[in-house]
């Protein structure tokens, strides 16, 4: 995908340009389903949870701010959320949980692998650079949705030090993906 045409797409859906919608669909679908499929792991809900992202784009798309985020990156975060959404709508944390930690092994499926941009594979590489400990709480956290007190409830650990550690977690990704 060219950054700059979906930008351009973006901006031409803000104004209400229906075709415009249609070809951002049609050249970024594969992408926002793959991640919705690697999150929730079920198909059904994964087209639910893209086709209320795209509603969402299409509804939002004049939020869309080039100087703040990537075209993709903006798309990625609502589909991201729907299925967060999703999530925890359906499941129980104890249930999320564990499908968060599964997200890991379900990115490194080669067929997904086909599916995934440079950008996610270094996001993936990133977060598994954290070791284990912290890239299961990023995991956990940001692609199940699951709460910083349902962890600690979960490991029976304090939830200041959920935080603390969430918080050096986020930090050293960061550094990671801005390095």
């Amino acid at each position: 995908m060219d950054e700059a045409s979906l930008e351009e797409l973006l901006n031409k859906t803000a104004l209400g340009d229906r075709r415009a919608f249609q070809m951002l669909y049609e050249r970024s679908n594969a992408k926002l389903y793959a991640l919705c499929l690697r999150i929730l792991q079920d198909k059904g809900e994964a087209e639910d949870a893209m086709q209320d992202a795209y509603v969402k784009i299409w509804r939002y798309a004049e939020r869309y701010a080039a100087s703040r985020a990537r075209a993709t990156t903006w798309m990625v975060a609502i589909a991201r959320n729907q299925c967060i959404d999703r999530l925890r709508a359906k499941r129980t944390p104890a249930a999320a949980l564990e499908a968060a930690e599964n997200v890991a092994d379900a990115a490194m499926r080669p067929d997904q692998k086909a599916l995934a941009s440079a950008e996610a594979k270094r996001l993936v590489d990133c977060i598994d650079g954290l070791g284990e400990t912290d890239g299961r709480l990023i995991r956990i956290a940001y692609f199940g949705g699951v709460t910083y007190k349902a962890i600690a409830d979960r490991d029976g650990t304090p939830l200041g030090t959920i935080k603390s550690r969430m918080r050096r977690a986020l930090a050293a990704l960061k550094e990671c993906l801005t390095g």
